[in-house]
């Protein structure tokens, strides 16, 4: 049940991903036009759509893994690569919408990202383990 969450994180971002798809084309397409007034940050706007791309990918891909190797990790490794995968991203779109965050960031802002870095490195860091530790020792 609980590896369920990496693919319901993984459709989250992969829906983010769209979303933000349509607002780049809207974006670029005319630099007077309302989306780019509201999305001043084109260039971070553009690197969340990526980035919640690639954690899409990672957490189906784990998904995957997790299933093919029959492994069940812990709860806590789940959450974080879940929760890591999707406000990491988030950020660059929080910084798309207000790019004054690149000067001078406030904390909230600056706490929210430490917590997502520090949740997607262990989640994703634990996961690199669990799966290299069970190829080794085998079913």
């Amino acid at each position: 049940m609980n590896l369920s969450y990496l693919a319901l994180g993984g459709a989250i971002c992969m829906t983010m991903a769209l979303i933000e798809a349509w607002l780049i084309v809207a974006h670029f397409s005319s630099e007077d036009g309302p989306v780019a007034k509201f999305i001043p940050g084109g260039k971070d706007l553009l690197r969340s759509h990526i980035d919640y791309l690639m954690m899409a990918q990672f957490l189906f891909v784990f998904y995957g893994l997790y299933r093919f190797m029959s492994l069940t990790p812990p709860l806590w490794v789940i959450a974080a690569m879940v929760v890591g995968s999707f406000f990491n991203p988030f950020a660059f779109l929080v910084r798309a919408l207000k790019p004054d965050y690149l000067k001078a960031p406030p904390g909230a802002f600056k706490a929210m990202l430490t917590v997502s870095c520090v949740a997607t490195t262990v989640g994703y860091g634990a996961t690199a383990w669990i799966i290299a530790g069970a190829a080794f020792n085998g079913p």
